[in-house]
């Protein structure tokens, strides 16, 4: 159920529009042998000019070595040059030593790329605890350094070498028209368990050919992590390692959008759309999740309020494990609705499963049996959506969540063994 902008204009094939198509970037992926699978584990983005950066993180008091890194580097300066990724190892709860390493795999990527060290932003993603090989990263980043380039290949290799738990690569791209000009964006993420809202819930990075501020870019992309991976949850367990990055070339030869204007509202736009899209195929894609559900919180007393609605209900396992069984068990979404700690005047609360009410002011509908089987088909589907109509006030907020099954189980009781 991917989200619509008007003017935005969708790519078509994914890696084809991959995340350098926008005007600027190339990138590659390698497998350095971090994973056991032997699977890619390694990405690296670069850009021909230094570009406007901006970036969200995890508020995880753990964080991992490469978010105190990127964070820190995000603090003291506007533009980057380059992004290096690893997967299979996290680099978390790894003391100076993973500190060391995380700042060694943006050196040797500076070397490859050439350009500053401090224009590189460094992101890991995997089990925790464990020490970076860097024999192997070492390789992997020579490897991939000579390997940069533009085009499908690039793109698919790309989006692969960031994957843990997946099962699919995660891609989404458009462009619109500015000042008369083609402005491009693509990004690419991971994410399939441990997702939960809190400031970026995986790894998403995003390239665009917009010029723009980087003051800008960075209220830009607050918004668009807002209003897209922060209302999504899988297991309601946040990452120490959760990351967005944009990189903005300023190919796209558009008047540099340095005022909250017009050109700046398109732009955010444009940009929310991308991470809501990607947000989505990361719900898709949840472990172990067969479904997909969209919480729909209408006429709340406050935004606060809509979401804490909207979290508490794709959070709780009872729905999640309703939604997995096609049970349209309403009960529990007035139980979640009840513990989110909104302000509810239970007697005005209204429930909407598809397109049957199935609560009306605090109290059940009688349904015909026309209506209950179109409830049940509805529960049955792969997408679903709910609506809860809180009729206190005039918030509204779109929460993901997705079922939880046996498979979810499966995957995380044996993750490291």
């Amino acid at each position: 159920m991917p989200v619509n902008i008007r003017g935005m204009k969708r790519s078509g094939s994914r890696n084809k529009n991959g995340i350098t198509w926008p005007r600027g970037f190339r990138a590659a992926g390698a497998t350095c042998g971090i994973k056991p699978s032997g699977e890619a584990d390694l990405t690296l983005i670069a850009a021909d000019v230094p570009c406007a950066a901006a970036g969200v993180f995890t508020k995880s008091k753990v964080p991992g070595a490469p978010v105190v890194v990127s964070r820190n580097r995000l603090r003291n300066r506007d533009h980057m040059r380059a992004i290096v990724v690893n997967s299979g190892c996290s680099n978390v709860c790894t003391g100076k030593q993973g500190i060391t390493d995380a700042k060694l795999m943006c050196q040797l990527t500076a070397d490859m790329v050439g350009c500053s060290e401090q224009e590189v932003l460094v992101c890991s993603t995997g089990v925790i605890g464990q020490l970076l090989p860097m024999d192997k990263i070492r390789r992997g980043i020579e490897t991939a350094g000579h390997r940069l380039t533009t085009g499908s290949r690039a793109n698919g290799a790309a989006a692969r070498g960031i994957l843990t738990t997946d099962l699919c690569t995660k891609s989404a791209s458009g462009s619109f028209r500015l000042n008369g000009k083609t402005v491009r964006l693509s990004g690419i993420a991971k994410g399939s368990g441990m997702i939960a809202p809190n400031m970026a819930t995986m790894l998403a990075f995003i390239t665009t050919d917009v010029s723009i501020s980087p003051k800008l870019l960075r209220q830009a992309l607050r918004h668009a992590s807002n209003h897209s991976f922060n209302r999504i949850s899988i297991d309601l367990d946040t990452s120490t390692s959760d990351t967005v990055l944009v990189l903005a070339s300023g190919k796209s030869g558009n008047r540099k959008i340095s005022t909250t204007g017009k050109a700046f509202k398109q732009f955010q736009d444009a940009l929310t759309e991308i991470c809501k899209d990607l947000a989505y195929q990361i719900v898709k894609d949840g472990e172990g999740a067969t479904k997909v559900f969209r919480v729909v919180v209408r006429r709340a007393a406050s935004i606060r309020d809509a979401d804490r609605v909207g979290y508490t209900a794709v959070g709780s396992p009872l729905v999640k494990t309703a939604v997995h069984g096609g049970d349209p068990n309403w009960g529990r979404l007035a139980m979640a609705v009840g513990r989110s700690g909104a302000r509810v005047k239970p007697e005005k609360l209204n429930i909407r499963i598809g397109d049957i009410d199935t609560c009306v002011n605090g109290k059940p509908t009688e349904l015909s049996r026309g209506q209950m089987k179109q409830l049940v088909r509805t529960m049955s589907k792969r997408d679903i959506t709910i609506t809860i109509d809180l009729q206190n006030g005039r918030h509204e907020a779109e929460w993901l969540g997705c079922d939880l099954s046996r498979q979810y189980v499966m995957i995380n009781a044996d993750y490291t063994t």
